[in-house]
């Protein structure tokens, strides 16, 4: 059930009434559910035969638990918007206070973006006609611009983070919450910046339908779309709604429609989430098929853990011939005011300590109360769940819960299978925010004159080969550096791949910026006369292969 701004409005008047509109909606709810399942055709009685054998036997009925289960396809609108609201705030209590979900999510940040995903530029050879030297030493000369904003906190609206740094806190928004926005403004210039593109990061609630309404066909969950089904608009309110320090009632879900593209053919505003359904408007948490998983494990294990605190002291049930009042070793005594034996008054307190001899009521009698936690199932019964979760979350048990403790294939076939879950997170971060960012940026400092990009604006396949680009991040890691790196060694040998990529994936570093580097440590050992001696076992150096001038 979806709350609109009448029912918030009676929620903040009235909110005893809120409850009775809420009760008789669902109520309204339930009742059109059943009259849509019975006016379902009945299988052998007009419908679907009951003998039909042409559909998929698991939905036909038979069975007496899948009859039971009532559901009807709707668009990817209808799925999607109807608690979104809800499910955010669940993902993000989730993320704050269970350990296990905030693994889930920082493991994916921290695995897929890490310290940043770097843009190395890659143009188009045969489109602008240059020679692998030419195309090495623009990409240098962009290299350093695109580094000079990037690196920059001003390249943040806010002033907070640098590019890497809103790489991180996109994918973190656009897992926890299911998607988020990126407006690109204009700032000014300074002296130490000179570029004026900006990037203001909005949470997934910033955007909405106009004044809370409900969804219709004009809007869903604030995305405005045309006749074609391409966004022609995001409704952006002007302050968070559930801020602190809200603004008039009125102006809560006060906003301004926000063109995807402006009349230049700027980008204004980006769009982050990954599309699970065709058509739909909004995303859904990555936590969103194992949340109620995850609340019930944490509920679980909080009361399994203060029932093991309990058990950890010696608790005692006083039996007395009566069954009422409380014993002297609670420090209460009979003869409270007005003589009634049923109540109470302090005594001094009484401890139980070593050696220590306490008396009791006659016909009293002490129990020694055992919980009998913690509980033996406790391990095997949450080990079976937190397979399902790492199932759920795509990273696997192991690396969930941060416990490596299996053989070396096992952990290494579990690292390469979470590995393509995380290669798609960054891969999604660097095609939704930073390409388009970064192509943005590149437009400006163009328009400047900082880059020279001949036919960059009057061509649109030109400017494709000037964008072209890869987005390296850091490495994956290793198990067992040595065998890895002969395997890649091996691999470049025989002609499947190159250094430079070797480079980024065992270390993450460019290859370039390396030989670069190594050149340079190894001219200022010579001039300090000092040669390195080859560790032992270490095979001979070979001679050069290059064939003489001439031969053939």
């Amino acid at each position: 059930m979806r709350r609109n701004l009448v029912d918030r409005l009676v929620e903040w008047r009235d909110p005893e009434r809120a409850l009775q509109r809420y009760a008789a909606r669902t109520r309204l709810e339930m009742l059109q559910a059943q009259l849509e399942r019975m006016a379902e055709p009945t299988p052998g009685l007009g419908g679907a035969s009951s003998m039909d054998d042409s559909g998929y036997t698991s939905t036909s009925g038979g069975d007496s638990f899948l009859s039971r289960w009532f559901t009807r396809p709707r668009s990817a609108a209808a799925d999607t918007l109807r608690r979104i609201a809800d499910q955010r705030g669940q993902a993000r209590w989730l993320v704050r206070n269970h350990p296990l979900a905030a693994s889930a999510i920082n493991t994916n940040v921290a695995r897929a973006i890490g310290t940043g995903l770097v843009w190395v530029p890659m143009p188009h050879l045969k489109t602008l006609g240059w020679t692998v030297r030419q195309a090495k030493d623009w990409a240098e000369e962009v290299s350093a611009e695109h580094a000079l904003w990037a690196d920059s906190t001003a390249c943040d609206y806010y002033g907070d983070q640098t590019f890497y740094g809103l790489q991180d806190l996109v994918t973190r928004a656009r897992l926890e919450s299911g998607d988020c926005f990126s407006m690109l403004p204009d700032g000014e210039p300074t002296t130490t910046q000179p570029y004026r593109l900006r990037v203001q990061v909005l949470e997934a609630d910033r955007v909405g339908n106009p004044k809370g309404a409900a969804d219709s066909g004009d809007a869903a969950g604030g995305i405005r779309r045309g006749a074609n089904g391409l966004v022609t608009g995001v409704h952006v309110y002007r302050q968070h709604p559930g801020s602190l320090h809200l603004a008039a009632a009125g102006d809560v879900f006060a906003g301004d429609w926000i063109e995807p593209v402006g009349e230049s053919g700027r980008r204004r505003i980006l769009h982050h989430f990954k599309r699970l359904r065709p058509e739909q408007p909004r995303g859904v948490s990555y936590l969103a098929p194992v949340m109620g998983l995850f609340k019930l494990l944490g509920d679980y294990t909080d009361a399994e853990v203060k029932a093991a605190v309990v058990s950890a002291f010696l608790t005692m049930v006083i039996e007395t011939p009566s069954g009422t009042g409380t014993a002297p070793i609670f420090g209460m005594q009979p003869g409270g005011q007005g003589g009634g034996g049923s109540e109470q008054a302090p005594t001094g307190e009484i401890e139980m300590g070593p050696a220590a001899v306490i008396g009791l009521a006659k016909g009293e009698k002490a129990n020694v109360y055992n919980p009998g936690r913690p509980n033996p199932a406790f391990p095997d019964f949450v080990a079976a769940v937190f397979d399902q979760l790492g199932a759920g979350t795509f990273i696997g048990s192991e690396l969930l819960l941060k416990k490596f403790s299996t053989s070396y294939t096992a952990a290494r076939a579990a690292w390469l299978d979470a590995w393509k879950h995380l290669l798609d997170v960054r891969t999604q971060t660097a095609t939704d925010f930073c390409q388009p960012v970064t192509e943005t940026w590149l437009a400006e400092a163009v328009a400047s004159g900082r880059i020279r990009a001949p036919g960059f604006f009057s061509d649109a396949r030109m400017r494709w080969a000037y964008c072209r680009g890869a987005w390296h991040g850091d490495s994956q890691g290793s198990l067992n550096p040595r065998d890895e790196v002969t395997a890649w060694l091996d691999a470049v040998d025989g002609g499947l791949t190159t250094l430079t990529r070797g480079s980024w994936e065992l270390f993450g570093q460019n290859f370039g910026a390396v030989v670069e580097q190594r050149a340079a440590d190894e001219e200022l050992l010579a001039s300090r006369g000092i040669t390195l001696r080859p560790r032992a076992g270490a095979p001979a150096p070979q001679p050069s292969r290059a064939p003489a001038p001439g031969a053939v």
